[in-house]
């Protein structure tokens, strides 16, 4: 067994502070930016910016290029994410609402890498994976999500029309904690 200070989640936990934010924001906002642009939004000494950089790179969340620094697919699904959930550091990117930050398209996306690793890790842990059977569980499950909201438009969290979904006060009134426990 993986010792749990070594583990990809732990490293991942430990480095998403508030140092390591301030370079994904700024590199979610510019898409590449030279070291010296980052080191002059994000206001960090140089030796905590070499070894944020790096560590973001050691786990895939941000890549080097001849232009400069950038997000990978890792790194953007981490930061939307975490906006997603209601990360408040300083404010929201400059230029976005957050309605532009979980857009259909985005949130679409990022659905799609998450499920991309968890057959990455299915198949690392089973050695294969039977992707015809996969397509047929993911139907079977969308039911689920209808089911769902329409259970929740029954308690009177959303108002359902056609395919748009639209939140109710009494859900806007939630918060993560109480809407994941349902």
């Amino acid at each position: 067994m993986e010792n749990t200070n070594n583990s990809t989640i732990y490293r991942i936990l430990r480095l998403l502070r508030a140092n390591v934010l301030k370079i994904l924001i700024q590199l979610r906002e510019s898409k590449t930016l030279k070291w010296k642009e980052i080191q002059e939004r994000t206001k960090l000494p140089t030796a905590t910016l070499n070894r944020s950089l790096s560590a973001l790179q050691e786990i895939h969340f941000i890549s080097k290029e001849d232009e400069g620094w950038t997000l990978t697919w890792a790194g953007k699904l981490a930061i939307d994410g975490l906006f997603l959930l209601g990360l408040k550091v300083s404010e929201y990117p400059k230029n976005e609402t957050m309605e532009d930050i979980i857009a259909e398209h985005v949130l679409a996306q990022n659905i799609v890498l998450a499920v991309l690793i968890i057959i990455f890790a299915s198949i690392k842990i089973r050695g294969k994976i039977d992707l015809g059977e996969l397509e047929r569980g993911i139907e079977e499950e969308k039911e689920v999500i209808y089911q769902i909201v329409k259970e929740y438009e029954k308690e009177g969290y959303f108002v359902v029309s056609g395919k748009k979904i639209t939140s109710t006060e009494k859900f806007k009134e939630m918060n993560f904690d109480h809407i994941f426990s349902i």
